[in-house]
């Protein structure tokens, strides 16, 4: 388990194994687990890029989202 948490002011990325987070001035954590990458956003708002996927997702706070790796996700 690999853990980033972030707070920064202006616009800030960060990549793990299966997805990246941009973000504009907001507090998140980024976490390669296991079974994919999860983003949890704390305050604001935090856009995902699945790279399994290939989509965006828009995190508001409180939210999370788990890319899951190739073929673990049902």
């Amino acid at each position: 388990l690999q853990v980033l948490r972030a707070k920064a002011k202006g616009r800030f990325s960060t990549r793990g194994r299966y997805s990246s987070a941009t973000v504009r001035g907001t507090i998140w954590t980024v976490a390669d687990r296991c079974d994919g990458t999860l983003t949890h956003d704390v305050t604001d708002s935090v856009s995902v890029s699945d790279f399994v996927r290939h989509k965006t997702v828009i995190l508001h706070a409180s939210q999370s989202y788990l890319a899951h790796k190739p073929g673990s996700h049902k």
